[in-house]
Parts: C-alpha cells; structure tokens; sequence
C-alpha cells in the first residue's frame, strides 16, 4: 500500500475518533504535499460557496411522467464550513401535509476530482450518497445516488445540480420504473432571499 494511502487511512481513523488536531501535524510532519494540496480548497469549492444563503425553496414531485404535480415549499440555509472545503445546507418545508427536516453536505474531492454529497432526512434513519461529475466548471453536475430502501435493498436515483443564475439553482432527484423508463421525479428551484 502507497505511503500517501496509508497516511489518509490514518487520518480519517483520527478524524473519526476526535483527534482533528493531530491531522495537522500528521501531514506536516510525514511532508505528504500531495495530501496537503488534496486537502486545499480550490476553485470548485469557491463555485460551490457562492451558494451560500437563505433560500425559498419550491418543489414539484410528479409520480409518473405526465402526471400533475404536487407542489410544496420551504427554506433552507446554506453556510460555508471547514474554511471552505463544503457547505451545510439545512432545509425545512411541507411536502403532503407532513413537516420535513433536511441536511446536506455538499463538497468537492480534490483526490477523485468529483463533487460529493450526503444527504440526511426526517422520513429515513439512513443517509443518501452522492458522486458526481461536472462538464461546465459546476454549473451543472450529475450525481448517481444510492440510498437502502425501507426494506434495505440498495436504490440508486440520478441527481442533477443547475445553477440558473447567481440566486437561482435548481436540484432534481430522479427515479427509474423497473423496465427503465423515468420514474418518480422531485425537482426543487432554490430562490436566494435578498
């Protein structure tokens, strides 16, 4: 195994056991530089924190295509943390009578050049992944995401991030029916607050 893997093993065993602090002197001491500039925010971070805000959100999920849709609404707070290297965005609204909490964080990964995700929600105890790649610098960027359904089987949905403006964004999440076709879709048109 690669010295710079391992030392990253280490760090996340540290990370996940509280020792935050002694990353730092990890990656100096060892002069892992490659760590180091995988560590550093870059300009996909910088994108990405211009997102930060209070949003309205609003919200179509259509069942099947071609059905109407129901509409919802909310807010949610974007803030940039960890000195730039992601963004917590926690949400709130109403979808079918029933109050909804959210979390996301969203982040890019310098190693693996993809933009990443977790997701977390009041109408599940498990947690939503994401991987996704950009071909316009992050203006648009297609995720695949995998959750476990109440049952436990693994579901995957196509995520999609657009950036309509400097205040507008929108974040589709889409199902597939069994045969394939587009299945259930939610699409949410985030509006920053002025």
């Amino acid at each position: 195994m690669k010295k710079e893997n391992v030392i990253r093993i280490a760090v996340a065993l540290l990370l996940a056991a509280g020792g935050g602090s002694a990353v730092w002197a990890i990656g100096r001491d060892a002069g892992t530089s490659g760590q180091m500039q995988s560590a550093t925010p870059g300009p996909a971070h910088k994108q990405l924190a211009k997102r930060a805000g209070e949003y309205t959100t609003a919200t179509k999920f259509t069942a099947q295509p071609g059905a109407t849709p129901v509409d919802s609404t909310g807010t949610a707070k974007i803030s940039v943390i960890l000195d730039g290297r992601f963004l917590l965005e926690e949400d709130a609204g109403i979808f079918m009578g029933q109050e909804t909490k959210g979390t996301r964080l969203w982040g890019y990964d310098n190693a693996t050049k993809q933009y990443v995700s977790i997701w977390a929600y009041t109408g599940s105890t498990g947690l939503m992944n994401l991987t996704g790649t950009s071909k316009d610098d992050g203006k648009t960027v297609s995720f695949a995401a995998t959750f476990n359904d109440d049952s436990g089987a693994k579901q995957v949905l196509e995520v999609a991030t657009r950036q309509l403006d400097d205040n507008n964004f929108v974040v589709g999440l889409y199902a597939k029916n069994p045969d394939g076709s587009r299945g259930p879709a939610f699409e949410t048109t985030y509006t920053c607050k002025k």
